[in-house]
Formats: structure tokens, C-alpha cells, sequence
């Protein structure tokens, strides 16, 4: 077992970025994690005006732990990230910033509100949201948000997400007892991850969730293509399910929810025994789509399937 501070993070990945730690293969890490806002927002009156107003006051948003470089790992290869454990504190916040939600712009909510924060407190797996007529108590779902390993070539900011690499999708199933499979394209992998939400609803709307820094207790390990049974997408799969995450950056939800759907509907066939059109069939009745962003850019999705639904045949 081994920890790496948060004091070690990162704003970018990419192959360039430097490692915090070498690791083998299938060693347990524990990240220390910072919020999206790298523990800037400290009260409600910690608030931002715009998105660009915020970069004059924090060093970037959804900044890494790490990353780590597993020892074996090679271009080509595939890396699982099994969730462990999430550990959360007794607080997390969460903001409105003008313009930057999901209905800031076509419908003009935005124009609307003005900056806000609030400070949530975190207590016996409920997470309290303070409203004007008190505080909603709501169960905590912990979840990565942001989890990445480095793109082929491109240096890039750790908001951001992509097929090649995975990133920012905020994505809920990124939670305890789940697998995270990825592809490996640089040596090393060059792994890392933060932006830990205690509560998400589907979607993000607002841009912000629950916001958290926490400690993330992984397994990671270096595994060969027949296990991963891995074709395009991203992968989280629990046992009770497998997923596809679709997560090309700058594309619509529509045509993410059709790059999951493609990925799972070739897994099943690949890998599960299924005619093309049997799959089809099946997940046109059974498939379930999760709306993980819907905010301009960042519109990611996972569509996943109960392993039941192709287990027993």
C-alpha cells in the first residue's frame, strides 16, 4: 500500500507531466484528492462571477493527484483501476457560476442568478444542502470525477475528458467496488485522479456538484486484452454490470450515448456470444443510458447492461 499527497498534484496530463510515484502493477493506492476548486472555497462568500473570473483566482479547475507510473505498462496494453474505497470529510461545498450551467445559455437561467456557494455539512452518510427553508438532507454517493490516465501526445488540462484518456466525465458509477478499465497509450500509463463529488445528480447541471476532497483507495493493475474485453470506449463495470462510458469531448450527448451504445453492443458480440443484431435487439430493450454531463462542451454519457440480461441464456 502506498499514498500520494495532495501537495503532489497536477493541472494537466499528458506525457510530459511528471510522475509522483512508480508503482508495479497491482498495488493498492491510497490518493489523496483536492476539490474541483483546490480547497479555495472556504465559505459562501467564496463565489465567482465567470468561468474566466475564476482562473483569476484559482491555479485551474479539477486539478490531479499524481500521476503515478505503472512500471509495466506499455502503448497497447490496458490498465484497471479498481474502486476500493472512498473516504470523505465532514464538508464539501458547491457553487453556482453565471453562464457556466447547463441552462445558462439556450434557456438563460444564467441571466438570471447571480454567484453562489454553498457550504454543505457531511454527516453519518448524508450529505446537508442548505436552502431557504433549512437544510435537505440527502444520502452520500461518493464517486471519482475526475480519473485519467495521459493522452498518446497531447498535453492537455485535467478538466477536460476524451475517449483516449478518459478525464473529467463525472461519471457516478466511478464509485466503490467497480472496475475502471482504460486504455494505456504512453509508458507508464501515467495515472492519476480528483474531483471527488459526495452527491451528483444526472447530468451536472449546474456544473457543480458536491465537492469534496477525499482519500480514494484504488487497486491498479495491468491486464491483457482477452480480460479486459475491451474495443473502443472506456469501460466501468460492477458485478452486476458492464458499462461504456462515451466521452468525446466537444460532441452532443446524442452522439455519446451512440458511441457507448456501439462500444457495448460490440463487447456483447466480441465477447458474450451475441449476434450484431442480437445485441442490438437486446440492448434496444434492456440498455440503460446515464447522462454523466450536460454542460456545452462537456457532455458525456455511459450506457450500461445488467450482467443477468446475457449470463443466463
Amino acid at each position: 500500500m502506498v499514498t500520494i499527497s495532495k501537495q503532489r498534484l497536477s493541472y494537466f496530463v499528458g506525457p510530459d507531466v511528471k510522475p509522483a510515484m512508480e508503482i508495479p502493477s497491482g498495488t493498492e493506492v491510497i490518493f489523496e484528492t483536492v476539490d474541483c476548486f483546490s480547497e479555495m472555497v472556504k465559505s459562501e462568500g467564496d463565489t465567482f462571477t465567470s468561468f474566466a473570473q475564476s482562473l483569476e483566482v484559482l491555479p485551474g479547475w479539477n486539478p490531479i493527484t499524481g500521476p503515478v507510473f505503472v512500471r509495466e505498462a506499455r502503448p497497447g496494453d490496458l490498465l484497471a483501476i479498481d474502486i476500493l474505497d472512498i473516504d470523505l470529510p465532514d464538508s464539501g461545498c458547491t457553487t453556482y457560476v453565471p453562464r457556466l450551467g447547463m441552462l445558462s445559455s439556450a434557456y438563460q437561467l444564467g441571466d438570471d442568478l447571480g454567484p453562489d456557494t454553498r457550504i454543505c455539512r457531511i454527516q453519518n452518510g448524508l450529505a446537508y444542502l442548505p436552502v431557504s427553508r433549512g437544510e435537505i438532507a440527502i444520502p452520500v454517493s461518493p464517486m471519482v470525477g475526475t480519473i485519467s490516465v495521459s493522452p498518446r501526445a497531447e498535453r492537455i488540462g485535467s478538466f477536460k475528458f476524451g475517449a483516449e484518456h478518459l478525464g473529467n466525465v463525472d461519471c457516478r458509477e466511478i464509485t466503490t467496488g467497480n472496475r475502471l478499465v482504460l486504455p494505456v497509450n504512453t509508458e507508464g500509463a501515467l495515472l492519476g485522479m480528483g474531483d471527488v463529488h459526495a452527491v451528483q445528480g444526472d447530468g451536472e447541471i449546474t456544473g457543480v456538484a458536491i465537492e469534496v476532497s477525499a482519500r480514494v483507495k484504488v487497486r491498479v493493475e495491468v491486464i491483457p486484452h482477452d480480460l479486459a474485453e475491451y474495443v473502443g470506449c472506456p469501460q466501468i463495470n460492477g458485478g452486476d454490470f458492464i458499462g461504456s462510458i462515451g466521452c468525446h469531448f466537444g460532441e452532443p450527448l446524442s452522439e455519446n450515448i451512440k458511441h457507448a451504445y456501439f462500444d457495448l453492443i460490440h463487447r456483447l458480440n466480441r465477447f458474450h456470444g451475441f449476434s450484431l443484431m442480437d445485441a442490438y435487439h437486446l440492448l434496444g430493450q434492456v440498455g440503460e443510458v446515464r447522462a454523466c454531463q450536460l454542460v456545452g462542451d462537456f457532455q458525456a454519457a455511459m450506457v450500461k447492461i445488467r450482467r443477468d440480461f446475457f449470463h443466463h441464456r
